[in-house]
């Protein structure tokens, strides 16, 4: 699960239309009926889907449930589980050494996560939101780099997120390419073909899919425009109300995805209208 796009869903009925939104495992709560379960792996498999399970965290309440959540791993081929709430009344090290255990067991990864951080493998990352996002782009004025999209810094405004259009999309812009594993979930009301758009990008290129950050700074923020290194990659976000010029530190070549229209390239920077977002690939940087 780590690094790929994961798409909470409530509605089992709803896998079809979720598997053509490009993302790449989805996570559901267990089912009362086993074989229920069991059916729903083999068709999400047969659409290239992974699966993980949300079990809250206060259900895990002993060793016994432990051993039978690692059943679970096993015997319905998932391919993880992620602890959603407060901090479960059992060892975390235990449950990450069990599910470690199993992984090698199988010859395949598995993943262990616990609200927005990464478990197994130790290596992963953290799970980041759109709610996450929003929330550290409401920081005004805030020129510090962001030192990890994934937690949630500050909440937004009383319904900021819902009523901005631009900055939900400049946001899902961002999770989607930034280092992190994207969670994402209906509540979001992100538009199906930009979220589309986002997983076809991620395709195309690996480097969007890595969950380790570029060696040099990889996030620059100002009081109103952000950039983001991803390889030969450059993200560059307007959050303001006015139209920016955005330095990419670097030539660029071509303009890859952006959220809107108006988005112009120059020498060494791209114009983006006001609460927009785009993915440059550049053919040189100024600097490593």
């Amino acid at each position: 699960m780590a690094g790929r796009v994961v798409y909470a869903v409530d509605d089992l009925s709803t896998l079809s239309a979720v598997a053509a939104l490009g993302v790449d495992a989805v996570e559901i709560e267990p089912p009362d009926d086993e074989e229920q379960l069991r059916r729903f792996v083999a068709v999400a498999r047969s659409r290239g889907l992974g699966v993980t399970l949300r079990l809250a965290s206060d259900r895990i309440l002993g060793p016994a449930v432990v051993d039978h959540v690692v059943q679970w791993l096993a015997g319905f081929a998932l391919d993880g589980v992620r602890l959603d709430g407060p901090p479960p009344p059992v060892p975390l090290g235990e449950f990450a050494a069990a599910v470690g255990a199993l992984s090698d067991h199988l010859g395949r990864p598995l993943t262990l996560a616990e609200s927005g951080r990464f478990l197994v493998p130790g290596d992963g990352g953290v799970l980041g939101t759109i709610d996450a996002v929003s929330a550290w782009l409401w920081r005004a004025g805030d020129a510090d780099p962001l030192p990890d999209p994934g937690l949630p810094v500050a909440p937004p405004p009383p319904g900021a997120v819902a009523t901005l259009t631009g900055l939900r999309d400049v946001a899902a812009t961002l999770l989607l390419t930034a280092p992190l594993t994207p969670l994402l979930s209906p509540a979001d009301n992100l538009p199906a073909e930009t979220l589309r758009a986002l997983t076809a990008l991620r395709r195309a290129h690996p480097e969007l899919t890595s969950t380790e950050p570029e060696p040099t700074r990889p996030i620059r923020r100002g009081a109103e425009v952000i950039t983001m290194r991803r390889g030969a990659l450059v993200v560059a976000a307007n959050i303001g109300l006015t139209p920016a010029r955005i330095g990419l530190h670097g030539v660029p070549r071509s303009v890859l995805f952006t959220t809107g229209p108006g988005v112009s390239l120059t020498h060494t920077s791209v114009d983006l209208p006001p609460e927009s977002a785009a993915v440059v690939a550049c053919c040189r940087f100024d600097q490593p």
